[in-house]
């Protein structure tokens, strides 16, 4: 018979996540780790394998979250640049929220590792594309009811939103004044085509 772990795994990895967030993968050590989880070196590896391993669980947990929100937010009943306007202050709130960790544990992998890391660019590079996805969908169903004209490029449109988005976060952390970020997003829906 299996021994039962005496710890909640998905609080520990969501414990972890926010620490690679706040801290970076470098400057986080497996000290920390264990720190933070409450575990000894041996259960946390035993518990997630390596540090490697454990970054990219919390990086997954951390897009498979946002992704829901963001598919939720999108597919509310109401017009495109409410829905629109609202997902990207949204993102603006949350990336200025926790000043210890602003931005986006996304942003913060691709700038950190993904240059080396083949694991966390695979994972970033499917976030963009669900993201893009996600903003493809919402707008052909926008195009569909006559939201937005029927020429739109709705690939192209959706690549300008998924960089909105991303852009946002980055802005949040080197400038994070919610005025001038209200304002960007207020420029980007001028973009949106129809009215």
């Amino acid at each position: 018979m299996a021994r039962q772990r005496g710890f909640d795994t998905a609080d520990a990895l969501s414990k972890v996540m926010e620490l690679f967030w706040e801290k970076g993968y470098e400057a986080t050590s497996v000290t920390d780790l264990c720190e933070t989880t409450g575990l000894g070196r041996g259960s946390l590896y035993a518990a997630f394998g390596s540090k490697q391993e454990l970054y990219e669980r919390s990086l997954r947990q951390y897009v498979d979250v946002t992704m829901h929100h963001l598919r939720d937010q999108l597919s509310r009943r109401v017009p495109l640049r409410q829905a629109v306007r609202d997902l990207l202050l949204d993102r603006i709130d949350e990336s200025l929220a926790a000043g210890e960790r602003p931005g986006c544990l996304l942003v913060g992998a691709i700038v950190e590792r993904s240059a080396h890391d083949t694991a966390t660019a695979r994972i970033a590079q499917d976030a963009i594309t669900a993201t893009q996805a996600a903003f493809a969908s919402t707008l052909h169903s926008a195009r569909a009811v006559g939201e937005i004209p029927s020429e739109t490029d709705v690939e192209s449109l959706a690549g300008f939103l998924t960089t909105m988005v991303q852009g946002l976060r980055v802005m949040s952390m080197s400038m994070p004044d919610r005025k001038l970020l209200t304002s960007i997003v207020d420029s980007a829906l001028a973009a949106l085509p129809g009215e």
